[in-house]
């Protein structure tokens, strides 16, 4: 089908709240908070189930113990059913991928309705490894949602965060050690006020890409050998 206008690329409203429980796969500590913080806010006002897995404790990026802290913090303001640390290497999570594997899939017991993964279009490799085991895994999910972090990715599904984009800059206030080593809040909230693009009396959005499970890998097949070159 040729794509013509916009709203062949991107919604033109907002999306209601996919099911729960849910499992937010994040490859550092933060990438939770900064990518799909005020998601995981209104799923905290919801009632929504919600389980966070760090996959590293980012150790690359700063003190891994003043990471895992922060981590704590967010998730206990988040009110979240359980976190895990995966504690796979720092940006070598694409040298260990059949590793993650293993771990991911000890999850699959649990009757997870959503899973969240960082998209494929992201620029940190962390990020689009987990990206690629995700999709590798997405016939053993219900649906799969990719979220953004630092970049806009493909998009058709866009969460109204108006209503609590104030606390969310306060969740990621929790990261203080990678606020002082980046523009984070600044970038966010651009990223965020941008994804409203296509709507109407939304002051921020935040943007994701869902899929049933089964579809995830074959919509993106293409997209995987271009973005997955690792070195």
């Amino acid at each position: 089908m040729p794509i013509y206008f916009e709203h062949d690329l991107v919604p033109y409203e907002t999306s209601p709240l996919p099911p729960g429980p849910w499992l937010v796969l994040a490859p550092h500590p933060d990438d939770e908070a900064f990518g799909m913080g005020g998601t995981l806010l209104l799923a905290r006002q919801h009632g929504i189930p919600v389980e966070i897995v760090f996959v590293t404790r980012g150790e690359r990026g700063g003190d891994p113990e003043v990471r895992t802290q922060e981590a704590l913090k967010a998730a206990a303001l988040l009110k979240v059913r359980k976190i895990h640390f995966l504690d796979l290497p720092d940006r070598g999570v694409y040298k260990n991928l059949d590793v993650l594997t293993l771990k991911i899939k000890k999850f699959f017991a649990q009757k997870f309705e959503t899973i969240f993964a960082p998209s494929f279009l992201e620029f940190h490799p962390d990020h689009r490894a987990v990206s690629l085991v995700t999709a590798s895994m997405a016939p053993c999910w219900k649906r799969v949602w990719l979220y953004e972090i630092t970049r806009q990715g493909e998009a058709n599904r866009l969460i109204d965060i108006s209503p609590v984009f104030s606390e969310k800059e306060k969740l990621m206030a929790c990261y203080a050690s990678q606020i002082k080593m980046q523009p984070f809040l600044d970038i966010v909230r651009a990223l965020n006020k941008t994804r409203t693009y296509t709507l109407k009396g939304v002051s921020f959005a935040e943007g994701f890409f869902a899929a049933r499970g089964g579809l995830l890998t074959y919509r993106f097949a293409s997209w995987l050998k271009r973005y997955f070159s690792f070195p």
